[in-house]
C-alpha cells in the first residue's frame, strides 16, 4: 500500500512538472531536427532504441490517442505501465515510453502529417551539413551515413534496407484546415555509380534538382524500412532562380541569335559565374558555349544554325553566394525560331499579267450570264414537258392504227354495241 501511494505521488509530481513544461519550452525545445514523421500512423521500432517520445497532434475537445503494441495490447492516456508517461494537453498528446517493445506499432490518432517520433538509440542518422537557403533549379548534392554506437554501419541487413531518402513537407490550406503535403525528391544510393563516389562503403549520396516552388519547406532525410526507422528534419527557404535570360532571335538586321543574361547581385558574385550552355534542338542539333561573366547584365552571341526552325537553350551556371557557398543552379531554358527565308522577288511583268488575269469582269457581263443561264433552264423545263408530249401522242396513234388494221383486210366488222329495242307503231 505504501508503495503504491508513493508511486502514486512520483507520478503526480511528474505530471505537474510536465503540465508546465510548455509554458516556459518553446517549440524548438519540444521538437528537434531528428523528429521522424509519420506518414500513416504506423511505424517499427527496432530492438535498440533506449527510449522512444510519440509527439501526437489532435483537435481541441477531441480524445486522447491511443498506442497500439505490436502484441496487440493498447496504451491510454488513464492506463500505463511503469516504463511510460503521457502528456495531455489541448492540442498534442506527448507519451515516452523507455525501452518499447520491439516490433509494428500502430497509433489511433488524427494525421495530418505533422504527427512524429523521437527516438534514443545506438542506430543512427548522419546527414551533411544542407544549407537553410536554397534556390530554384539549384542542384544539391547531399551525403548520409547510418552509424550504430558512433560506428558506421558496414555491409549486412542494414544496408540492404536502408532506403534512404529525401523530401519535403510543406503546410497547405485544404478546406480551411492546415495539412502538410508531402513530396520526395531524391532517393539514396550506395552503388558507385553517377554522384556516388565510393560503392559500398555505406556513404550514401543523393542528388536533389531543386524544382519546387519558392518558400518555406521542411526538408526531410529518412530511411522507413523493416528493420528501424530514422529520420532528420530541416527548415529550409528556396528562394527565386537568382538568375534570369531573354532569348533574341535571329531578325533581318541581324542574323546572330542573342541571350541577355540578369544575375542577382544581392544573391550571387557575378565575378564568379561561369555559364556552361548549348544550344539544341529535337532533331539531334546541338552546339555547346562557355561564357566567363563579369558584370551582372551580359549578351551573349549564341551559335545560331543556319537552317530555320525552334531552338532551345539551356546550361548549368557555376556560382559563388555572396557568402562564398559554391552552387551549381541549371538556368531556365528559352527558345528561339529561325524563320525560313523569303521567297524571291517576282517581275514587274509577271505581276502585272497575273493582275490582268484574276481582274474581275464587269457588272454587266455578270447579269448577261445570269439571265444566259435563267433563259437556258426555261428552255430546258419546256423542252422537256414538249418531248413527253410528243411521245403520247405517238403511242396514241399507233394504238389507233393497230385497232382499224383488221377492217380493211375483210375481217369480221366491229361489232355493234347492243342497245334496248324501240316498239316501232305499225302501219
Amino acid at each position: 500500500m505504501a508503495q503504491a501511494l508513493i508511486r502514486l505521488f512520483s507520478r503526480t509530481c511528474l505530471w505537474s512538472i510536465i503540465a508546465v513544461l510548455p509554458l516556459f519550452a518553446s517549440a524548438n525545445e519540444i521538437f528537434t531536427n531528428r523528429d521522424v514523421p509519420l506518414i500513416d500512423n504506423r511505424f517499427r521500432l527496432d530492438h535498440g532504441i533506449e527510449k522512444i517520445t510519440f509527439i501526437l497532434y489532435r483537435e481541441e475537445g477531441t480524445r486522447a490517442a491511443v498506442l497500439v503494441r505490436p502484441n496487440g495490447s493498447k496504451l491510454y492516456a488513464w492506463d500505463l505501465p511503469e516504463n511510460a508517461t503521457w502528456l495531455e494537453t489541448d492540442e498534442m498528446d506527448i507519451v515516452t515510453i523507455e525501452n518499447p517493445m520491439p516490433g509494428p506499432w500502430q497509433a489511433v490518432a488524427e494525421n495530418r502529417g505533422r504527427n512524429r517520433i523521437q527516438l534514443l538509440s545506438d542506430v543512427a542518422l548522419e546527414v551533411d551539413e544542407i544549407p537553410t537557403q536554397l534556390y530554384f533549379g539549384e542542384r544539391l548534392k547531399i551525403a548520409a551515413q547510418l552509424h550504430n554506437r558512433g560506428d558506421k554501419i558496414d555491409l549486412g541487413v542494414y544496408i540492404d534496407e536502408a532506403l534512404l531518402s529525401v523530401a519535403v513537407n510543406r503546410t497547405v490550406n485544404i478546406d480551411l484546415r492546415e495539412r502538410v503535403r508531402r513530396e520526395e525528391l531524391a532517393k539514396f544510393y550506395d552503388d558507385g555509380k553517377k554522384f556516388d563516389e565510393v560503392p559500398d562503403d555505406g556513404i550514401f549520396t543523393a542528388v536533389v534538382d531543386v524544382d519546387i516552388e519558392p518558400g518555406k519547406y521542411e526538408l526531410v532525410v529518412s530511411t522507413i524500412n523493416e528493420v528501424f526507422t530514422r529520420a532528420l528534419r530541416q527548415e529550409v527557404f528556396i528562394y527565386p532562380n537568382p538568375v534570369s535570360v531573354k532569348i533574341d532571335a535571329p531578325d533581318d538586321d541581324s542574323n546572330q541569335a542573342v541571350m541577355h543574361m540578369q544575375i542577382d547581385r544581392d544573391e550571387l558574385d557575378p565575378s564568379s559565374v561561369i555559364i556552361d550552355g548549348k544550344v539544341f534542338n529535337n532533331v539531334g542539333w546541338e552546339e555547346p558555349f562557355q561564357v566567363f561573366a563579369e558584370t551582372d547584365k551580359i549578351a551573349v552571341p549564341l551559335p545560331t544554325p543556319a537552317m530555320h526552325g525552334r531552338y532551345r537553350v539551356g546550361g548549368t551556371i557555376l556560382a559563388n553566394t555572396l557568402d562564398g557557398r559554391e552552387l551549381v543552379v541549371e538556368f531556365p531554358e528559352e527558345d528561339f525560331v529561325i524563320l525560313p527565308p523569303p521567297p524571291p522577288p517576282v517581275a514587274p511583268e509577271v505581276l502585272e499579267q497575273a493582275a490582268e488575269a484574276e481582274e474581275p469582269s464587269s457588272p454587266w457581263g455578270m447579269i448577261i450570264g445570269i439571265v444566259f443561264g435563267v433563259l437556258l433552264l426555261v428552255g430546258a423545263v419546256f423542252g422537256f414537258i414538249w418531248w413527253r408530249k410528243r411521245v403520247a401522242f405517238k403511242k396514241a396513234l399507233e394504238k389507233a392504227r393497230q385497232s382499224e388494221a383488221p377492217a380493211m383486210n375483210g375481217g369480221p366488222e366491229p361489232k355493234m354495241s347492243e342497245g334496248p329495242e324501240l316498239n316501232m307503231p305499225q302501219e
